[in-house]
């Protein structure tokens, strides 16, 4: 994988935030809302079918060509070309700039096509670390253990579920290179959901990185990471 990309998707993945002020509750409406306009996008969507689905009817007008290749009017803050892989990055605001999703589109040095390789939502939420929080809690006693189900993740938590995610992305190149070319950049796909949970200390959280395993249908735990409840994620 380029280097620059590599560095740029895990950025993304761990980093880019989708802004919602909220405190550790369930989700809003708004929140909610958010959340299931996020999943009208697609993986393998061109950026014109990205266009139609966020303006409607005057997407025609957002677009333009870039060396023969349709991207929308306003400027990517991340493009890149390689001998491999493009790319380029789009951040999409929402009222008053409170919230932001991320979208990486990808395509061969040679195609025509940018096609949306990965999506990335993140919530904030009115703490010290500026992001949102599940409302869960680390039983006494217990630790977060790596490669962990959903099911054995709950069991070492209060209450029932795992409450709200802070980031969720999806990744899937697969759209735009073979399966050979995939697996030469080290690049395929994946669902990524990231959670912080309070512990009985004030001052402390666990972050906790769960990946999707599409063989058991379920989030597995792939890193858990000790960290103070004043340390500024967002």
């Amino acid at each position: 994988m380029p280097r620059g990309m590599l560095k740029y998707m895990i950025l993304v993945a761990l980093l880019t935030s989708t802004v919602i002020s909220s405190p550790v509750d369930a989700a809003t409406k708004q929140e909610k809302q958010v959340t299931m306009d996020f999943t009208k996008y697609k993986t393998g969507m061109t950026i014109a079918e990205f266009a139609k689905q966020r303006y409607g009817k005057t997407y025609k007008k957002h677009l333009t060509k870039k060396k023969g290749r349709t991207i929308l009017k306003e400027k990517s803050p991340k493009e890149e070309t390689s001998k491999d892989l493009d790319f380029v990055i789009y951040f999409v605001p929402g009222k008053e700039e409170k919230n932001y999703m991320t979208f990486l589109f990808a395509a061969k040095p040679k195609d025509k096509v940018y096609r949306l390789a990965l999506r990335s939502l993140d919530f904030s939420g009115k703490n010290p670390m500026g992001v949102r929080q599940s409302d869960k809690q680390l039983k006494r006693g217990k630790r977060v253990e790596y490669d962990m189900t959903e099911q054995q993740l709950d069991k070492v938590l209060t209450g029932k579920g795992l409450g709200d995610w802070m980031t969720w992305s999806t990744t899937d190149f697969s759209h735009s290179f073979s399966k050979q070319e995939l697996k030469k950049m080290g690049l395929g796909e994946g669902k990524t959901k990231v959670y912080i949970f309070r512990t009985n200390h004030p001052n402390k959280r666990v972050q906790v990185n769960m990946t999707f395993d599409s063989k058991k249908k379920t989030y597995r735990v792939n890193w858990v990471e000790n960290i103070s409840s004043t340390q500024v994620l967002y």
